[in-house]
């Protein structure tokens, strides 16, 4: 899979399948799921937490495919440039989280 490529500023939505020990399974309507960049040290916010959800244009929860989807207000403050991680957190009646390879750009079109 290729590393995506962000810039910041906008909004982003990415499809992403979780697996668990390699196999997809269903997320439960009902879970709370979570969104977040952080640096590569797992130490750096780079934005706030984004509640996802199961009714988000092409997600299918049954499938594990959560389409994660950061709105430009929550990526428009970072000043991080490089490689990052896009943190996704389930809960489900037992929390997991996974993290995603990603790269931050900034935009120059205004």
């Amino acid at each position: 899979m290729a590393i995506p490529t962000f810039v910041t500023g906008d909004d982003i939505v990415v499809p992403v399948t979780l697996k668990k020990n390699g196999v997809v399974f269903t997320i439960n309507p009902t879970a709370t799921v979570k969104a977040a960049l952080v640096g590569t040290n797992h130490e750096n916010r780079l934005c706030d937490d984004v509640m996802q959800s199961s009714a988000a244009a092409g997600a299918n929860w049954a499938a594990s495919l959560v389409v994660v989807s950061l709105p430009s207000s929550s990526t428009s403050g970072i000043t991080h440039q490089g490689d990052a991680l896009l943190e996704i957190q389930v809960d489900d009646g037992g929390k997991r989280t996974w993290f995603v390879p990603i790269t931050i750009v900034t935009g120059l079109v205004t």
